[in-house]
């Protein structure tokens, strides 16, 4: 008996052209995260603590400048990576979230011809990594600032601790996600990816791990302290997500939906897809140890490569002259025809998103 495969990826409307500055060129084959406000977009990188701004002009996306996140936030490991996995946009707030992830040394890095099992056994530290926090926005010149203080307004965090933060404090503490906390990224073990906000309200992409094939999403409230730091209220809830066994890649809110990039929890190439769970914004979570499988609707097919183009961020485009909205998928380990050097370019892929 046949069986049916993965169905062909959808043809994207528009290909989006990104110009980087001068000082970047590692950036264009390790993108990690987007998000879109207006005519400035925000892109980052699993392989710094950097937020590079593009802003519209004549068309064409170009770099107009950087910003270490330590002038914006009191980050307790300023010189680490803080693997920067999701961007979101909320009510004048630039919101950025860290993959919480334990990682493994990549062998095939390693200069010597044979791979030294011990050192590879050596997991690196997942502290800077636990990064939760928002900065807010200003509008200057042509396009969106992010700043560490706007009138009242400050830049706040989860705070950062021997331990991580209270958001990887909760996930060891959980049942559910506890086992995965000790296992690396990528081989199954937590992996924090996107991150959409609904007021109060803080929805976070889990890439891992997958639990019986169901995705997960951990959503929970927030509080914000007179220093701005932020804080956790009470314990998060788990929602399960059938997308057929793949991870959560990036989240968008669009209105009352939410928008999900799922692709393969490992390190594989396989298939990518986005996904809207309809009125996700008016449906919170209720109980933390009884909840229903949600079935969020498979809408967009996208192409994928053999060890290259690996969808990895999304950026939600404002509806057009029609009122048809479109997503900007943003891919990791760009193949060659994506990527130019010399110019500083990657490109992106446009996708209407289905009525």
């Amino acid at each position: 008996m046949a069986t049916r495969g993965w169905p062909k990826p959808d043809k994207p409307v528009a290909r989006i052209e990104l110009r980087f500055g001068d000082q970047h060129h590692d950036i264009l084959t390790n993108v990690s995260a987007g998000t879109r406000v207006g005519d400035t977009m925000f892109v980052a990188s699993d392989e710094d603590a950097i937020l590079n701004r593009f802003l519209l002009r004549d068309g064409l996306w170009q770099e107009d400048g950087s910003c270490h996140l330590d002038t914006l936030l009191p980050l307790e490991w300023k010189e680490e990576e803080a693997d920067l996995e999701g961007l979101a946009v909320d009510d004048g707030w630039l919101w950025l979230v860290g993959s919480h992830a334990r990682t493994r040394r990549k062998p095939e890095k390693e200069a010597d011809a044979c791979i030294d099992l011990d050192r590879l056994a050596d997991l690196k530290d997942t502290r800077p990594r636990c990064l939760l926090a928002r900065v807010p926005m200003v509008e200057r010149g042509d396009g969106h600032v992010p700043v560490a203080r706007d009138g009242d307004r400050r830049a706040g965090m989860l705070r950062q601790t021997k331990h991580g933060n209270a958001l990887a404090k909760a996930l060891r503490k959980d049942p559910l996600i506890a086992p995965f906390t000790r296992v690396p990224a990528k081989e199954g073990g937590v992996d924090v990816e996107g991150i959409a906000v609904c007021g109060d309200r803080i929805a976070i992409g889990m890439r891992g791990p997958v639990i019986a094939t169901h995705a997960l999403l951990v959503e929970f409230r927030f509080t914000v302290k007179p220093s701005g730091r932020l804080a956790i209220v009470g314990t998060p809830f788990n929602r399960l997500l059938a997308m057929e066994g793949l991870g959560i890649r990036d989240l968008k809110r669009c209105d009352d939906d939410l928008l999900i990039l799922a692709g393969p929890t490992t390190g594989l190439s396989g298939p990518c897809a986005l996904y809207r769970w309809k009125d996700w914004a008016k449906d919170p979570p209720r109980d933390a140890h009884k909840v229903r499988l949600h079935r969020p609707e498979r809408i967009v097919e996208l192409p994928f490569g053999r060890g290259t183009d690996h969808p990895e961020g999304l950026a939600l485009w404002d509806a057009d002259t029609n009122g048809l909205r479109h997503i900007l998928v943003l891919n990791d380990s760009p193949g060659a025809d994506r990527v130019d050097p010399e110019h500083r370019t990657i490109v992106a892929d446009l996708f209407r998103l289905p009525g």
